[in-house]
């Protein structure tokens, strides 16, 4: 009884390591941002750099997807989301959904969309905050089209 008992707490130790593992380093080394069979490819994949991930979360409700993906301490904010913007708007083809400025921190947010390649009902949304040393890269995948 006691040898099955110490069985399961290695177990459930490795159990947590393999967890922790996976929240906190495997987005790290995302190449893309997987979508439900849509696959978005990752700002460090774009940009060619590693990029550590501070904090990822992931919600999945009612149908709608989110993962959410926050980048702290970068050096070239505006050069990056550059290099990552245009490469989504040309070679993706993710729309703006909202003009935007890098340059004006005022505005501080970039909206693109696109439709799903996997169901035509469904949209992608990439919703971009940053600061002068951040981004916050939000991506949800949810029934609906890009003219609501």
């Amino acid at each position: 009884m006691q040898k099955k008992l110490k069985i399961l707490s290695i177990l459930l130790i490795i159990i947590i390591i393999f967890l922790l593992i996976y929240k906190f380093i495997y987005p790290t080394y995302m190449d893309v941002y997987s979508m439900k069979g849509d696959y978005i490819p990752s700002i460090k994949t774009v940009l060619n750099k590693t990029k550590f991930v501070s904090n990822y979360e992931v919600t999945s409700k009612d149908g709608k997807l989110t993962k959410t993906f926050l980048y702290k301490n970068q050096e070239n904010v505006i050069e990056d989301l550059k290099k990552y913007t245009n490469y989504l708007i040309q070679m993706e083809q993710f729309e703006v959904l909202k003009s935007y400025n890098l340059e004006d921190f005022n505005n501080k947010d970039i909206y693109l969309g696109k439709v799903s390649h996997i169901n035509k009902d469904n949209i992608i949304l990439i919703d971009i905050e940053y600061t002068s040393s951040s981004y916050k890269i939000t991506i949800e995948k949810k029934k609906g089209t890009l003219l609501q």
